[in-house]
Order: C-alpha cells, then sequence, then structure tokens
C-alpha cells in the first residue's frame, strides 16, 4: 500500500515551497488506484478556498509524474486544478504536489 499526501501550492508547484500545505492524505496500491479520490480532494479543497466558494466551477485532472525541468524536487506527481468562474474571462490555474511514500 501506498500513501499519497497532497500539498496545495496556492498557484505553480514550482513556488514558495516552503508555503505549500497539506490538504489531503488518500491510500492506494498504486497511483491508479487512489486517481479517483485524490481528484476528489483536490476539486474539495479547490472549491472551499473562500474566493471559489461562489461562482466557480473547476475541472480537475488526473496526476501527472513531475517532470524533470521543475525546479520543486519534493514531489512525485502533481494535479492540476482549473477554477472556472460562471462568469468572467480567465480562469485561475492551481497546482497541488503529490508526494509518494510506503505505507
Amino acid at each position: 500500500m501506498k500513501k499519497y499526501k497532497v500539498f496545495c501550492s496556492f498557484g505553480a508547484i514550482d513556488k514558495g515551497i516552503k508555503k505549500h500545505e497539506l490538504v489531503a492524505v488518500e491510500n492506494g496500491k498504486d497511483i491508479y488506484e487512489a486517481t479517483d479520490r485524490l481528484i476528489k480532494a483536490v476539486r474539495d479543497d479547490a472549491l472551499g478556498m473562500e474566493k471559489y466558494q461562489r461562482g466557480y466551477t473547476a475541472a480537475v485532472y488526473p496526476p501527472t509524474e513531475v517532470e524533470y525541468f521543475r525546479e520543486v524536487k519534493r514531489y512525485e506527481y502533481y494535479i492540476r486544478a482549473i477554477l472556472q468562474p460562471d462568469h468572467g474571462p480567465k480562469n485561475d490555474v492551481i497546482e497541488y504536489g503529490i508526494v509518494e511514500e510506503d505505507e
């Protein structure tokens, strides 16, 4: 079994790494088994932020391995949440880093 710790970056996972906040912990035999729960946890967290509680929907994409060129080395995976306003031209993007640990 693996444990997946999800950290909110409040933007891009490469920025303000020391300010990232633990928002969820999910378990699964691998990332694929935990994917649906990770997506739900990220959607719930993003839409729970005060700014996004009214008038926003969230599109959350499955976990992706962190690319080699990223500055952050703490995470194995990341999830991107796109927050779309019901009325307005600009979407916001929040990346969540995921640490994978053996249980």
